[in-house]
């Protein structure tokens, strides 16, 4: 059987967290939650909490900025699919929605997506 996706984010946690020398009580307490609600996550019994993210973050000392992407990934995963750290940019960017649903519309590929992810980094420089 598969492992879940909240099991892939909650076992990504719990090994920051003993990495960093953590108690679960300890990272409970510096994100203010209850422990057996960051056990629960841990396990994979509860999805990536929306509001404690960016708390997360800090606190794990998440400062790569390709692992906060994968982080905030596996975390979006876990709740099917929401990526808390691009939801306001696409709600408040109407261009970004039009583009997504025009991707979609085309079903545009990887290899076309990295083609133009190259060229807004290119105009970017």
């Amino acid at each position: 059987m598969p492992e879940k996706i909240q099991q892939i984010f909650g076992k990504y946690i719990r090994a920051k967290r003993e990495k960093l020398g953590m108690s679960l009580r300890g990272l409970a307490a510096e994100i203010e939650i209850t422990p057996i609600y960051l056990s629960d996550i841990e396990k994979g019994n509860r999805s990536a909490p929306t509001k404690y993210m960016e708390r997360l973050i800090q606190v794990l000392k998440i400062t790569d900025e390709q692992e906060i992407h994968n982080f905030y990934d596996m975390a979006g995963k876990s709740r099917q699919n929401v990526f808390s750290d691009l939801n306001e940019y696409i709600g408040n960017t109407g261009m970004a929605r039009v583009a997504l649903r025009v991707a979609c519309d085309n079903k545009v590929t990887n290899e076309e997506w990295q083609q133009i992810i190259n060229g807004i980094k290119k105009n970017r420089t």
